[in-house]
This record gives structure tokens, C-alpha cells and sequence, in this order.
């Protein structure tokens, strides 16, 4: 094995692609679903912003995925809300975003359903494992200059170009589909919870859900000591 081969296998990652929609439903309230979010932990409420109700983007049943980062491991589900007025910019979970994080399904109950504005698509979502997914140029190169592990030499960039492939779309783990650069997590890179890319919401006309202009929501995970349970978020466009 040669030393690209090797670096092509150090830094490949798995990852689950979220499929929305496009097979026949069953319609489990307890399924990974687009534009709905059904369960909640006993005395929480619809999530608002500025006095409005925030849309649901997502819930995840991590349990019923075929693959699940080891970051995600003492978590079974997984719920997002949008606000209805603003992207979030750099705001704390709950502020323009909410995203709740629960370690058992158990004890999860039916959330109580309002009306809102939304004209986010419901779909019933199915996990595809991707066994192979890459990091985009900026984080390649990136991570090849700060390890020295190749000189970024012509035949480097063919070989990355040829044959490295990065996922696009809704997708859980793997390495995060970049437009502009690589993730900043909040200004400067200087976030107090050392966040790290969990999992992407990608735009998608089938649920007529858009960041800004075809951009995709990064989803981040504290890795410093005793900020583990805090959420982050960052978001590209073209």
C-alpha cells in the first residue's frame, strides 16, 4: 500500500444518508421524519422564538439507523426546530434553532402539535450507510498540511479530485459537505465547547427546506469536559 493509499484509508469515515420520502411510508410516529417532530420528554413544550413557533425540521431515531457515530452513542434520538423569522448566527441552541437531545426513547411522550406557518414538506425518512465518505478539499488539505502526512503536490490534488467522493445531502457522520470553507464554529474558531461536526441537514426541494442559497446546516457536538450535552450550529451557502 502506498502512502496515498494510506492516508485515503486514515481518513475515510462511515456515515448514514438520509433518504426523504421516495418509499412506501409506514407510517411509525417513532420513525426518523423530515418537517415533523412528534415526541418530547414529559413538560416540554413546542419550542418558540419571539413569541412565534419555531418549524419542525427534523426528528431522528438513532436507534433504528444502520450506522451511528461513536459520538452519538449515548443518544437514541434526535429532534430540530427552525425559527420561523431568521437563520440562526452563532445564536445558542434554542435561539433561531433548537435542537433536543435524548438518551432514551422510553421516555419520550407524544408532543402536542400546533399550527404553524411552515411550508416544510413531512416526510417519512430511511437510513443509507455510506461506508466511504471523504472530506471536502478545505478540510483535506487542511488536515494533510497540520499531520504531515503528504505534500500537497499536483499529483495529490488529481489522485483527491479522481477519487475521493464526498456525500452530499441529510447525512449523519462522515466528513460535513463544505461550500465555503471549512466550519468555524462560532467567530474566530473560538467556541468554549470545542464542537465537533456531528451530522448535516443539506437543503432539499423535495422538503422545501433552503439554507439561504442551496446551503447546508452543520450540526456540532461539545468535546470539551462538561460541555458534552451543548449543541452547536453553523450554516453555507452559495
Amino acid at each position: 500500500m502506498n502512502s496515498i493509499e494510506i492516508l485515503k484509508d486514515k481518513i475515510k469515515k462511515k456515515a448514514t444518508l438520509m433518504q426523504i420520502g421516495g418509499f412506501r411510508p409506514d407510517n411509525d410516529l417513532l420513525a426518523s421524519w423530515f418537517g415533523r417532530v412528534n415526541f418530547c420528554l414529559p413538560g416540554e413544550d413546542w419550542p418558540t422564538c419571539n413569541g412565534m413557533p419555531m418549524y419542525a425540521l427534523c426528528q431522528i431515531n438513532l436507534t433504528q439507523l444502520p450506522y451511528v457515530p461513536e459520538s452519538l452513542n449515548d443518544l437514541e434520538f434526535l429532534v430540530v426546530f427552525i425559527s420561523p423569522n431568521e437563520y440562526p448566527n452563532n445564536d445558542t441552541n434554542g435561539v433561531n434553532w433548537c435542537l433536543r437531545a435524548y438518551k432514551k426513547i422510553e421516555d419520550l411522550v407524544p408532543l402536542k402539535q400546533i399550527v404553524t406557518s411552515s411550508t416544510i414538506k413531512e416526510f417519512q425518512m430511511r437510513g443509507i450507510v455510506i461506508d466511504e465518505d471523504y472530506p471536502c478539499w478545505e478540510d483535506f488539505s487542511d488536515i494533510t498540511l497540520q499531520d504531515n502526512l503528504l505534500e500537497l503536490t499536483d499529483e495529490l490534488e488529481e489522485y483527491y479530485w479522481d477519487n475521493l467522493e464526498n456525500v452530499s445531502g441529510f447525512k449523519i457522520g462522515g466528513w460535513p459537505t463544505l461550500i465555503q470553507s471549512e466550519i468555524y464554529w462560532a467567530p474566530y474558531n473560538q467556541h468554549p465547547a470545542k464542537p465537533e461536526y456531528i451530522f448535516q441537514i443539506d437543503s432539499t426541494g423535495k422538503g422545501n427546506w433552503m439554507w439561504g442559497d442551496n446551503g447546508v446546516g452543520y450540526f456540532g457536538r461539545g468535546t470539551k469536559e462538561g460541555h458534552e450535552d451543548e449543541w452547536t450550529i453553523e450554516w453555507q451557502c452559495y
